[in-house]
């Protein structure tokens, strides 16, 4: 019998507390976060948010790098200037920015000696999985999470094109890891409403991931399954899910499929502000080779838009770190729960080391 875990469950406050839910905030700089798909940088600098904060990304000296997005003069976005040689320039007076982020040239008087302080705010960045990963710490506390299958010529990697919404970056990494809302927000496209129950899995933390093994049986008539190989009449399609929650904001779900056929998706979240994110994923197939990447994309979008409704209505817009603040459903919530303990337990580690680098 599923039951309410009351060990976890306080009444819920009538405000929700800004500083309890700033806490993860404020500890994210010092992880590796997505920024774009790789293939969004070509020769011209392109400008993002991250943690509230403006930031270029550029390809200088046959390297990414990646700054924030602020002249050292007046403040304005470089990320509007263009790339010269191996140097960025500044479209409003000129500078000229070495990929070291250092001013090497102020056009305006050519015999002036260039403070030590005409420089950009440099950040880490590392082009990975088909992404531009960047970290605003001095170090990075742990790597860059890992997404096999980029490297596998067996499978066909699709991009699904990125989205906005206007949530924290642990709530939509929570959805996507939700499994008791399968039956009830997509009832009929990855489980189905007559069927609600969360078949019982362990959850168990390896490196710097969260684990876990889920089988759910998946409807035959969506874009997605029906280019599998299937035996003739079925209804459903039995698949082994492997769930991998890389920390803060990744998962990578590998599906293993009747026949050696095996779907992937590898879903990586941007922190844009405390309450704002932007999602990457890559959908990877080893089967349907010859069937439009569009049907898959459409199938994405499809689940993304229904989660998307939830989850912006959710409140508070963070993710709490007071486990007291929600009630949890004992088994069927098990990796929510485990995902937010690991999170504060970042949270703590975060604050021990110093804390906010938001201003580093």
């Amino acid at each position: 019998m599923t039951v309410v875990d009351d060990r976890t469950t306080a009444a819920v406050p009538n405000e929700w507390t800004a500083e309890g839910e700033g806490r993860l905030y404020r500890s994210l700089g010092w992880y590796w976060h997505p920024v774009m798909y790789a293939s969004q940088l070509d020769d011209a600098p392109v400008q993002t948010t991250l943690l509230g904060r403006r930031v270029v990304v550029v390809r200088l000296a046959g390297e990414v790098r990646a700054f924030i997005d602020r002249c050292a003069h007046r403040g304005t976005a470089v990320s509007l200037g263009w790339v010269e040689g191996d140097c960025l320039r500044c479209p409003y007076h000129g500078w000229l920015y070495d990929d070291q982020g250092v001013c090497v040239e102020i056009p305006s008087r050519t015999d002036a000696v260039i403070s030590p302080r005409a420089r950009l705010e440099r950040l880490h960045a590392r082009e990975a999985n088909g992404l531009i990963y960047v970290c605003a710490a001095p170090e990075p506390r742990i790597d860059i999470p890992e997404f096999p299958e980029w490297s596998d010529d067996a499978f066909c990697k699709v991009a699904i094109p990125a989205y906005d919404w206007q949530a924290g970056a642990a709530r939509r990494t929570e959805n996507f890891v939700d499994f008791s809302h399968f039956a009830w927000v997509h009832d009929g496209v990855l489980a189905r409403r007559d069927q609600p129950l969360v078949p019982d899995h362990e959850v168990r933390r390896e490196g710097w991931e969260l684990r876990t093994r889920i089988v759910v049986d998946e409807p035959t008539n969506t874009s997605k399954t029906s280019t599998l190989e299937l035996e003739s009449g079925s209804t459903t399609v039995p698949g082994e899910r492997n769930y991998r929650i890389a920390l803060p904001f990744t998962v990578w779900i590998h599906q293993t499929l009747p026949a050696g056929q095996a779907f992937v998706l590898f879903m990586a979240c941007q922190p844009v502000g405390p309450k704002e994110c932007r999602t990457f994923t890559f959908v990877a197939r080893n089967f349907g080779l010859e069937a439009p990447d569009e049907s898959f994309i459409a199938h994405q979008q499809e689940i993304v838009e229904a989660d998307r409704v939830i989850a912006e209505s959710q409140l508070p817009e963070e993710l709490p770190t007071d486990l007291s603040e929600e009630m949890y459903v004992r088994g069927a919530d098990q990796i929510s729960v485990e995902y937010r303990r690991w999170l504060l337990e970042l949270v703590e580690e975060s604050e021990k080391a110093g804390g906010d680098v938001s201003d580093c």
